[in-house]
């Protein structure tokens, strides 16, 4: 397509549509990036001490909170659907070169709105990936600093929204902070735009204890509709709970336990403020625990694991592209959620305003139901077990493409609805 064309067209569908922030998902990834990708040559990997030259070079989106934007858009790129405010990426993108590109890919690409974008005086930050014939190295840059005016710019920029349209609908936090932002950054921007009936994903460690406490003010209303889950991998919670776990070996039901216990006893808020973890674990199943709402010490959680997904025979020269999958994970739960928070009525699809297309709509109604039918647990924890599957299918159909948290809907939908009913633990 004619750039120029592309571009009126992208002008066009802004121009047309504007949700509340109430019907929005904002995203909340402060520590953007450039992504570089420098291809090795056919049959190379990277020998350090040697030099390289690269067979193909690409730029394009890098950072956690964009990678999640990303990955929506490819959902709701499926019907040509207007994108404009369904996904707001809070964001700092350094001026200069680096932070044009990055804001070019996510406005014009992807059809991103950049309402909660400021651009910062520190240049943005440049991420490379080196990719070999079977594995790929990740080198990351420091970020630059963040001015007190800065946070202060973007934070009004939230509380603008926030009177123009309530609070949102979803909010997603992701991953770490660029120098300058204080441990409670995330906790002072949640606080503006969450609600009692936001729904909240976490996907990052950093001023937990802080955000903790402001979701637990959030929720503590009887009749609260939203929620808020903790999405890591199963090494991450262990380390958390301060015992080591290789990333490599399949995490036992005893050391999920025992992890999950002695997260809860060293983050006091997380009975509060949390409803589940989402537990990654690599090739391995997924699970899904449910947090008690009062502490305990007991040991027994309930938990649901997710069958793993093989996508062995979908690889293409044998070669995956791990780099963004979690990110993905984490988008495509928080979309499922809010579709499944919000399920339309039969014949009402085509009113739904948020991120998943109307036929994957249908898909996650009918996974939902099947599940419900076959396991026996609340509608509640079936609702966030679906949820979270469909966010690993969309993370392992994102292992397929070269660039980062860019996945085929079809793949994901396929590796979801082939999915065998979860196993309650």
């Amino acid at each position: 397509m004619n750039y120029l064309w592309h571009v009126f067209l992208v002008s066009l569908m802004s121009a047309t549509t504007t949700h509340a922030l109430s019907t929005s998902i904002v995203v909340v990834g402060l520590n953007a990036a450039l992504q570089k990708r420098f291809i090795l040559p056919p049959n190379t990997n990277l020998e350090p001490g040697n030099v390289h030259r690269a067979h193909k070079s690409e730029t394009g989106v890098g950072g956690k909170g964009q990678d999640v934007g990303v990955a929506m858009s490819c959902l709701m790129s499926r019907e040509k659907q207007s994108r404009d405010d369904k996904v707001l990426l809070a964001q700092f993108l350094g001026m200069g070169p680096e932070g044009d590109a990055v804001s070019g890919a996510l406005r014009l690409r992807r059809g991103l709105s950049d309402k909660l974008t400021v651009r910062n005086a520190a240049p943005l930050r440049t991420c490379t990936t080196i990719v070999g014939k079977d594995c790929a190295t990740e080198l990351v840059e420091t970020s630059g600093e963040v001015t007190e005016e800065e946070l202060e710019e973007l934070g009004n920029k939230v509380e603008s929204l926030v009177k123009d349209g309530g609070k949102a609908s979803g909010v997603c936090i992701m991953g770490s902070m660029p120098p300058g932002c204080g441990d409670d950054t995330y906790a002072k921007l949640s606080e503006k735009m969450t609600g009692k009936d936001t729904l909240v994903l976490i996907d990052s460690v950093i001023g937990l204890d802080a955000l903790l406490k402001t979701l637990k003010n959030c929720f503590e209303s009887d009749d609260r509709e939203g929620g808020a889950v903790l999405k890591l991998n199963a090494a991450e919670l262990c380390k958390l709970a301060g015992a080591n776990k290789s990333e490599a070996e399949k995490v036992t039901i005893e050391e999920l336990t025992a992890a999950t216990s002695g997260f809860l006893s060293k983050y006091e808020g997380a009975s509060s403020a949390l409803d589940y973890l989402c537990v990654t674990d690599g090739k391995f199943p997924g699970y899904l625990v449910e947090v008690p709402k009062e502490s305990t010490s007991e040991t027994n959680f309930n938990l649901i694991q997710l069958p793993a997904i093989d996508i062995s025979k979908d690889v293409k020269g044998g070669m995956l592209y791990p780099i963004g999958a979690g990110d993905t994970v984490a988008a495509g739960t928080l979309a499922a959620w809010q579709y499944l928070h919000h399920e339309p009525e039969a014949g009402e699809e085509d009113n739904f305003f948020g991120v998943v297309p109307k036929q994957v709509g249908s898909v996650l109604s009918s996974v939902k139901s099947k599940w419900l039918s076959d396991v026996s647990s609340d509608e509640r924890s079936i609702k966030m077990a679906t949820s979270f599957a469909f966010g690993l299918s969309c993370g392992s159909a994102s292992c397929l493409q070269q660039e980062n948290s860019v996945f085929d809907v079809d793949d994901a939908v396929r590796y979801f609805s082939d999915m065998d009913s979860p196993i309650i633990q």
